[in-house]
């Protein structure tokens, strides 16, 4: 067995900080370790063995956070190594430092009111260039990280999926085919949050950055208010808090909810290819409704 502890020691190693203590703080597909210094405290990233994300992510992930930081915007600024590379691999494992935001998670407050506060952070985010040549994943597919396509093999519900997949992957390409995709957060949804005393909403999280249009991590957010009885509340007022910053897209209902149906899929594909075993059958009806729903719509 790992010892993903021992793993996260070693890479504190490469690390310009004195460490004093090390504690384990979350995980779910990556974990976090609270790292308390002689200087302060860091957030060490420990990332699995499986790689979904491409080898330039945590390079373009720490140059965008870092220009961000420049520019005084509150996020947390990535940690370079001793020889200042910004991530450090032990026994196939990708780790990266950063420093650790204090405050509260926004997602078990969340209501319209910090909706609109999310709109106006993803609106800030979406105004701040950078450069595009990155080596990271393009969001021009529906499925687009780095596993293989399941859908198909989802009991009852196969069919209807890879259906959906394939209409969804007409709006996408329509979407593609003109403008200039940009660099997105990828997953900015309230899980992704932090409200900090005297910073306001900090986003975190940036590793599923990729090259797409605003329109698609505009969706990716709604998408994350799907089960909520006041999503469409939640939509409104996200929307508003986007449009305060800059202009909303020029994106149709029936392209938005196709590109919401995407995201749903890519997030279904994606749980499907790092389950243990099988998923709950309500889980697997509530996607294979929702796209059947959309088909006949």
């Amino acid at each position: 067995m790992v010892d993903e502890r021992a793993i996260a020691l070693a890479a504190l190693e490469n690390f310009p900080v004195e460490v004093r203590r090390v504690t384990r703080a979350a995980h779910s597909f990556n974990t976090i370790y609270r790292v308390e210094t002689a200087r302060g405290t860091y957030a060490l990233r420990v990332g699995p063995t499986l790689r979904i994300h491409t080898a330039g992510t945590a390079a373009a992930e720490a140059e965008w956070q870092r220009a961000l930081v420049a520019d005084g915007f509150a996020v947390p600024d990535v940690v370079l190594t001793s020889s200042g590379e910004p991530m450090v691999t032990v026994e196939g494992r990708t780790c990266v430092l950063f420093t650790w935001v204090h405050g509260r998670l926004m997602r078990p407050r969340l209501g319209p009111s910090r909706a609109r506060l999310l709109g106006r952070l993803m609106a800030r985010l979406h105004d701040h260039p950078v450069r595009r040549d990155f080596d990271v994943l393009h969001a021009d597919k529906v499925l687009y990280w780095l596993v293989p396509d399941r859908l198909a093999d989802v009991p009852a519900h196969g069919k209807v999926l890879t259906e959906a997949r394939d209409n969804a992957q007409e709006l996408i390409d329509q979407l593609w085919a003109g403008g200039e995709p940009q660099l997105i957060h990828g997953d900015l949804t309230a899980a992704n949050v932090i409200e900090a005393p005297g910073a306001g909403p900090v986003p975190i999280d940036f590793q599923d950055l990729v090259i797409g249009f605003p329109e698609q991590d505009i969706s990716f957010t709604l998408a994350s208010f799907g089960r909520r009885d006041d999503r469409e509340a939640m939509h409104q007022a996200f929307r508003a808090g986007y449009s305060e910053i800059r202009p909303w897209p020029d994106v149709s209902d029936t392209v938005m909810q196709g590109l919401i149906i995407a995201r749903g899929l890519h997030q279904l594909n994606i749980t499907l290819a790092l389950a243990d075993g099988p998923l709950p059958q309500d889980y697997l009806d509530y996607h294979g409704a929702k796209a059947k729903t959309w088909l006949q719509g």
